[in-house]
């Protein structure tokens, strides 16, 4: 793999041992969900994580607040499932919550289906757990006991 990304790099006239100084990344706008079904996205992101609703961008389209960022999701309806498997490559984004005991128990009752069984310890009073969401997407969140 990293053959390949070096000849992609360099096909595109990057130098890997030169810093970029003239476009520095200066932060994540939002994490993007990709669903299959909007409507029951909205509602999970909305009611049962408790987002608040920002911009709608089209009928199959919206942000949600994460904080004090009002583009911290961007959620798209209408995508395919994707087939997973333990050799497919994904990525994720996770949730700092002040409690992820209290988070688990409330996805738990809205019969949200998770990856470990219990928040992990993480050590330094930091646990951890990682859940899907209703197109299959694996979130996670990591806060206080």
């Amino acid at each position: 793999m990293a053959r390949r990304l070096s000849g992609t790099f360099k096909s595109l006239g990057a130098s890997l041992h030169e810093p970029i100084t003239h476009q520095m990344i200066t932060g994540i706008m939002s994490g993007n969900i990709y669903a299959t079904d909007y409507k029951v996205a909205q509602k999970f992101y909305g009611e049962v994580l408790g987002l608040e609703r920002g911009v709608d961008m089209d009928e199959q389209a919206c942000f949600f607040h994460v904080g004090a960022n009002k583009f911290g999701i961007y959620l798209e309806g209408g995508a395919k499932p994707a087939l997973i498997d333990e050799e497919t490559s994904r990525a994720s984004f996770t949730f700092e919550v002040e409690s992820a005991s209290a988070l688990y128990a409330r996805l738990q009752a809205a019969g949200v289906h998770f990856v470990q069984t219990e928040p992990r310890d993480m050590t330094k009073g930091h646990y951890w757990f990682q859940f899907y969401d209703p197109s299959g997407n694996i979130l996670e969140a990591i806060g206080g006991k």
